[in-house]
């Protein structure tokens, strides 16, 4: 009989949000990872799924609080016929200081407690072996070299749980050597990298399931797969109730304001610009007369969170200019500016000083 399983990892319960983001939406932003959590869970119950592997970064070990931890452990409960296999990772280490230690967990939890040699659950009734080893806060584990020494069960499915790089990116603590143990295990289940990366059809990263930030854009879910010593088959589930969307636009002298405007507005849908996090770059060239910052202000009011980075430059007649103030300081300024090397900096020098002098916004951005 298949073992049915949903593999999920970086959930990180509890994080932040600090930059970029204003009290609001980091707030809403802690609520969006709680509501996929409980996607998950409902996953969980609605397909009467046999496992759930949750590999590493369950929380963030410095924000999450005992009463997050709680919350966590009473929604696990809810899918009680649901085996909930837990291991440690890079941001919740299983350490004296971590909330696991303190807390009561549901039957149908099982917490990876070992960090410095591998844990083997049996679970006989599925024919299921689970081997893991958590992470702790002590710097370099010479005990995650032990992996390469696991004996598995051939009579059993066999799966590997583990946080942690197997492409030696990463500091050594957090390193694994999966090539001394690829073709031990049935399935192996990884947490760390925060995009789905599929390293062969069973070793995987499911990437975080809800994104959070702009350096994890595309699809984010979590893997939900049935197993058994003969066969495997796996797909994709999307959980994400957000995404970040980075877009880059290209503007021209010629643009008026209403049509930079419509353009920025209309990057995404209705739907879209409601829930979605938005970064902009904006390319290319405007009149110096054009007022970005308003533009910008105006486009905001249309989306849930949009941010802006201006790397265009300024259509500025310097000619025209240098006649039309010569002989005074405005014009020994603006001929300072051209006698320099033109760049993205030099021009904003020159519109900001240009505001300063001429008591005008002409539309810059802070420099």
């Amino acid at each position: 009989m298949s073992i049915s399983f949903i593999h999920t990892a970086d959930l990180h319960i509890g994080k932040k949000f600090n930059l970029n983001f204003d009290v609001g939406d980091s707030i809403r932003r802690r609520i969006d990872l709680w509501d996929t959590f409980d996607k998950i869970i409902e996953l969980c119950i609605r397909n009467e799924i046999d496992f759930l592997f949750v590999a590493g970064d369950l929380t963030d070990g410095k924000y999450c609080t005992i009463e997050d931890i709680e919350r966590l452990a009473s929604k696990f409960k809810e899918a009680i016929n649901t085996k909930v296999v837990v291991t440690t990772g890079s941001n919740d280490p299983y350490s004296v200081n971590s909330y696991y230690k303190y807390i009561d967990w549901p039957d149908n939890v099982y917490l990876v407690d070992t960090t410095d040699s591998v844990k083997k659950m049996v679970f006989e009734e599925e024919g299921l072996c689970v081997y893991s080893i958590g992470l702790d806060i002590k710097g370099v584990q010479e005990e995650r070299k032990t992996i390469s020494s696991i004996r598995t069960d051939d009579d059993m499915v066999n799966v590997f749980l583990a946080h942690g790089d197997i492409e030696g990116n990463d500091p050594p603590d957090l390193r694994i050597d999966v090539e001394s143990i690829r073709d031990k295990f049935d399935y192996i289940a990884l947490g760390h990298y925060h995009q789905y990366r599929e390293y062969s059809e069973r070793m995987i990263y499911p990437g975080s399931p809800e994104p959070l930030d702009f350096k994890e854009q595309g699809q984010h879910g979590v893997v939900y797969g049935k197993i058994d010593k003969e066969n495997f088959e796996k797909v994709f589930l999307p959980t994400a109730k957000s995404r970040f969307i980075l877009k880059e636009l290209y503007l021209q002298p010629e643009y008026e304001h209403q049509k930079i405007l419509d353009i920025i507005k209309f990057i995404g849908d209705y739907i879209s610009v409601s829930k979605d996090y938005y970064k902009v770059i904006l390319n290319g060239t405007v009149n110096m007369e054009m007022d970005m910052d308003k533009i910008k202000a105006e486009a905001s009011t249309y989306f849930q969170h949009i941010e802006f980075v201006d790397n265009f430059t300024y259509d500025i007649d310097y000619d025209l200019l240098l006649e039309e103030y010569k002989g005074n300081l405005i014009g020994d300024f603006i001929k300072l500016i051209k006698e320099e090397d033109e760049n993205i900096n030099s021009q904003r020098a020159l519109m900001l000083g240009l505001d300063v002098m001429l008591k005008e916004k002409v539309g810059i951005d802070d420099y």
